[in-house]
């Protein structure tokens, strides 16, 4: 790995701010600026270049020589592409912060992303990341498609304890994954789960460094819309074929997923039920009519029980519960950690709903 950064640059950052691109010229100037704009200053700029063949990297250079000692540049030996895990990897190496978030060259942060997130983290040691809702960003280019907020489908404002957010993806069959640009992680929790899976080098690569982290350390959900996810058909989801590579990366996913819980002794039976669920889906379609026939039929069965035998099934088989702190507790939580930071209008961040979703 080459870098251009000054080590003997005293000041050590709260927060490291990793941004990885390939390419991306039309775009990185205003994720870089998105960084400098924040209302919290204690943070470093890690610019990882994967190799990129346009204008990029020279724009990452500049930025690199009117910021000394702030922002510094790093690339692969030989210039090599290594793909998206490689790359964070390599940014995570180099970061000296407490905290780490991650931006991709296309997508903003807001000014207040990591004032917030930082804000929670340094309240609670035993958090190991939080994370919000992004806004799916079409009016970037058009005003045609309608932005849409991304759910979190947790309650929030609460510690989640593990593995509930791991529970819920798998139960979601991983619709409501957060967005890589929403988190804040502590740097020391994710390298001590291993960070990302260099052998996912675009698709799934955020759900493999999601399962380590949810499944050994508490996180916090939040209902802040405190970054931007560009949506244009030059992004790596999209050159990926979107849904099309998602059914090809999956089950090489959910391989790695089995291997992972049976390494970390994982033996939940819900999580192991709903991991089950998910392999079903991407099996050959007469095993699915099977499965879902056999399904009905213990249905059935459970349903012909006494009331009490069968809720005392379902009970075995449903999803953790959620957090045991009520709304009124959430809602403290959300007005201490907010107070007193600008920019927080009642109009872009919504209270939290009695059910906590």
């Amino acid at each position: 790995m080459h870098v251009q950064k000054d080590l003997d640059v005293a000041d050590v950052p709260l927060v490291s701010a990793i941004i990885i691109f390939l390419n991306g010229e039309r775009f990185i100037t205003e994720a870089i600026e998105s960084i400098i704009g924040r209302t919290m200053t204690d943070w470093e700029l890690i610019l990882v270049d994967d190799g990129s063949t346009d204008g990029a990297t020279e724009i990452a250079r500049r930025f690199v020589r009117e910021y000394p000692g702030k922002i510094f540049y790093a690339e692969h030996p030989g210039h090599e592409n290594r793909g998206m895990s490689a790359s964070r990897n390599a940014g995570l190496r180099l970061a000296r912060g407490k905290y780490v978030g991650f931006l991709d060259a296309d997508d903003i942060w807001m000014p207040e992303h990591l004032r917030v997130n930082c804000r929670i983290l340094e309240e609670d040691p035993q958090l190991g990341l939080v994370f919000g809702r992004t806004l799916l960003w079409w009016s970037w280019e058009s005003s045609t498609k309608p932005d849409q907020l991304m759910d979190v489908g947790v309650p929030v404002w609460r510690v989640l304890e593990p593995p509930f957010v791991m529970q819920h993806m798998l139960d979601a069959f991983f619709a409501c994954v957060p967005a890589i640009c929403s988190i804040v992680a502590r740097r020391d929790a994710v390298l001590a789960t291993g960070g990302f899976d260099e052998s996912f080098r675009t698709l799934f690569e955020d759900q493999v460094f999601y399962a380590r982290m949810f499944l050994n350390y508490p996180s916090v959900a939040t209902d802040c819309v405190l970054d931007r996810y560009r949506q244009h058909p030059e992004s790596t989801c999209a050159k990926a074929d979107g849904p099309v590579g998602d059914r090809l990366v999956r089950p090489r996913y959910l391989a790695w997923v089995d291997g992972y819980l049976r390494a970390q002794g994982v033996n939940d039976r819900a999580i192991l039920a709903s991991f089950r669920r998910n392999v079903e889906r991407i099996d050959p379609p007469l095993k699915v009519r099977i499965v879902k026939g056999l399904k009905r039929t213990a249905r059935r069965a459970v349903d012909s029980l006494p009331f009490g035998i069968g809720l005392w099934i379902d009970a075995r088989r449903s999803p953790p519960p959620a957090p045991a702190q009520p709304i009124a507790a959430a809602l403290a939580y959300r007005v201490r950690i907010l107070d007193g930071i600008d920019g927080m209008h009642a109009d872009e961040v919504q209270r939290p709903s009695p059910d906590g979703a």
